[in-house]
């Protein structure tokens, strides 16, 4: 599966927005933010599709990676493996990257922990809101653990 795994560019932004539920605004938020130097966000194109993305936030100490996703039709393609490489590549230089999970995400803890991430005891819970693939703006709360990578210590996956 060929694919190109880079920064949020302007000249993507409309395009992955297009693809968004009407009213969810994600990746305009984000260009936003990236343009302030407190975000990147990371996407995987397939093909010249966006098929997933990947928050890494700098305003974090260490950054954090948040709101990695792939498309269903894009899962178990290497693509959320590919996300994570590039955040540990951009993060390199800071030496440590962290990334929270769903304790009801069995999956995408097993995909961190395969790449070195380890459980740190944090716990936290966060409620939000979100428009649906509907459209519909919906409130959820959502536990994490938090998980840590050694960067220094550590190969790139």
């Amino acid at each position: 599966m060929p694919r190109e795994v880079r920064r949020l560019e302007a000249t993507d932004v409309e395009r992955i927005e297009a693809e968004e539920p009407a009213g969810q605004g994600f990746v305009r938020a984000m260009w936003k933010l990236q343009q302030r130097d407190e975000s990147v966000l990371i996407v995987a194109w397939v093909d010249g599709m966006p098929v997933g993305s990947a928050q890494l936030d700098l305003r974090t100490d260490p950054w954090e990676v948040k709101n990695l996703n792939v498309d269903e039709r894009a899962r178990g393609e290497g693509i959320g493996t590919a996300l994570m490489a590039e955040a540990e590549r951009l993060a390199a230089p800071s030496g440590r990257l962290s990334v929270g999970v769903g304790v009801d995400n069995p999956r995408a803890r097993a995909l961190y922990e395969r790449l070195g991430f380890r459980p740190t005891g944090q716990e936290s819970a966060t409620t939000y809101e979100y428009v649906d693939e509907r459209g519909v703006r919906r409130t959820a709360t959502e536990t994490d653990v938090l998980l840590m990578k050694d960067l220094a210590a550590a190969p790139s996956a």
